[in-house]
């Protein structure tokens, strides 16, 4: 009986974590813009760590008001921002060429 119960109950937690597993948000920034991760929401600060799948797409550089995610060249890239308490957040980062160029 007791073995039935924690099976049911990780099959419970189970079902609950796919449900509740985050697609990584989107964004989209002109190619030599910033912006600032915090103020965004786009994690909890003050940033712990980050890292950018390509920097040549887009990179995590410390900014006079704190983190910014910074676009370098056209493309897509996922940015993984660690800030305090360990949470973790992806984001989809989209750079675009600059409206009329």
């Amino acid at each position: 009986m007791r073995s039935a119960t924690i099976a049911v109950l990780l099959a419970l937690g189970a079902a609950g974590s796919r449900a509740t597993a985050e697609e990584p948000k989107s964004i989209e920034i002109p190619v030599g813009q910033s912006i600032n991760v915090c103020t965004a929401g786009l994690a909890t600060c003050p940033l712990m760590s980050s890292a950018c799948d390509d920097p040549k797409v887009a990179v995590v550089e410390l900014g006079k008001a704190g983190a910014e995610l910074k676009a370098v060249s056209p493309g897509t890239t996922l940015c993984g921002l660690v800030g305090s308490g360990a949470l973790r957040r992806v984001v989809r980062v989209k750079v675009v060429a600059p409206k009329g160029g």
